[in-house]
């Protein structure tokens, strides 16, 4: 059964999934689930090629339930499985071989701002900000510092994190943990267009470029390297045959 708090259906090429669950549009561990499943199901499908990540509202979303500053402390366990969970999704989210674009019309925290920052495309409205809050609960968001600093400047990752500060859309984009702002009301046909373009690229090329990253997403300069030149003549010659 679908978890209450996602809207998921298939355009075409694109699975979109929209997010709608309260007014912050806070994320509960069953949808964390299904997402994670539809991805998965999403990358076996050969007639799908993009993931559109997008929220009903006036925030994209603000984390995941239980998470706020006041809520009572789960037993360890509780915390263990949680956070595993939200590690999985944010590897699909880098792995899976489809191209997962976020359309970020409002806010997103803590759980939110991983969806944008481990989506290939982020396009945001020019009034949303991202915070990691975290640390205003009295703890380190050390699933966030799994994945940001790889995202963004090590410094201006430990900012946000250690502050819990709001960045607005532009600092976000100086940062690099956005792709492009732009006016609220262009939102929706920016990214109908971005992915307009995408789909127009060879789709083995485009699938190319998201598991060659994925792949070496681990690996020093010199190992990266060598690893090209196997991926680019398997590549080539491929496409030749």
């Amino acid at each position: 059964m679908p978890a209450d708090g996602l809207a998921i259906e298939r355009r075409e090429a694109t699975l979109v999934v929209t997010i709608d669950h309260g007014d912050e549009n806070l994320f509960s561990v069953a949808m964390v689930d299904e997402l994670a499943g539809e991805l998965r199901a999403a990358a076996a499908d050969a007639d799908l090629r993009f993931v559109r990540l997008r929220s009903s509202g006036d925030v994209f979303c603000l984390g995941r339930e239980g998470a706020a500053p006041d809520a009572p402390r789960p037993k360890p366990r509780a915390i263990q499985a949680v956070a595993a969970a939200i590690v999985e999704l944010n590897e699909l989210l880098q792995t899976t071989p489809l191209v997962v674009v976020a359309e970020v019309q409002g806010d997103a925290a803590g759980l939110g701002v991983g969806l944008v920052g481990c989506a290939d495309v982020a396009v945001a409205a020019e009034r949303a900000r991202f915070s990691f809050p975290e640390i205003l609960a009295g703890y380190a968001a050390t699933v966030v510092l799994g994945w940001l600093p790889h995202a963004i400047p090590r410094k201006r990752a430990f900012e946000m994190v250690a502050t819990g500060a709001w960045v607005d859309a532009e600092t976000a984009l100086r940062d690099g943990l956005i792709t492009e702002v732009v006016p609220a009301e262009r939102l929706e046909g920016r990214v109908d267009e971005r992915i307009a373009e995408l789909a127009s690229l060879d789709t083995g090329g485009l699938r190319g470029v998201k598991t060659f990253l994925a792949r070496t997403r681990g690996m020093d300069p010199p190992s990266a390297a060598a690893a090209s030149i196997d991926s680019l003549a398997l590549a080539v010659a491929g496409r030749g045959g």
